[in-house]
């Protein structure tokens, strides 16, 4: 009788102090500096980028990046009813980034990555509510797209 329960007690004790962590959860151990900086495309999407890498900017840790970021945003029409009107959307925005790690003892090349995020939506009749829900979506893809950079450069 005893030994059903200490088996599974030393089971669920191993598991739970295995050190597992999802990948996205914490940015904390990115030790990086963005010691210089340009972003050109969509004006909501790069105050949102601009935004979450501010903590990056001059932080003073060794591995140095020069970043450029080009984003852009795209609503395509991917469904039209009988008459014509657009149903669904799908709303793409694209996030190429160009960075170079500052080195001083080597000469760095410039490195260029593009990441994609894309989410297809239905629309809806009332305007207002159409805007609102849109600038939530790119607000939630922008930010995604922005953890996918820091993860990136943290790893390089």
């Amino acid at each position: 009788m005893l030994k059903k329960f200490i088996f599974p007690f030393f089971l669920v004790l191993f598991f739970s102090s295995c050190g597992y962590t999802p990948i996205y959860l914490d940015s904390s151990e990115a030790y990086f500096e963005i010691s210089s900086f340009k972003i050109k495309g969509n004006s909501q999407v790069n105050s949102i980028v601009k935004n979450k890498l501010k903590k990056y900017f001059n932080n003073n840790h060794q591995k140095k990046y020069e970043v450029e970021i080009l984003t852009n945003y795209k609503k395509e029409s991917v469904a039209k009813d009988a008459t014509g009107n657009t149903t669904n959307f799908k709303m793409i925005i694209d996030l190429d980034l160009n960075y170079m790690e500052i080195d001083t003892a080597q000469k760095s090349q410039i490195k260029n990555i593009l990441f994609s995020e894309e989410l297809i939506i239905k629309r809806n009749q009332n305007n207002y509510e159409q805007n609102n829900y849109e600038k939530i979506i790119i607000k939630n893809m922008t930010e995604i797209l922005t953890k996918k950079i820091i993860t990136h450069l943290s790893r390089s």
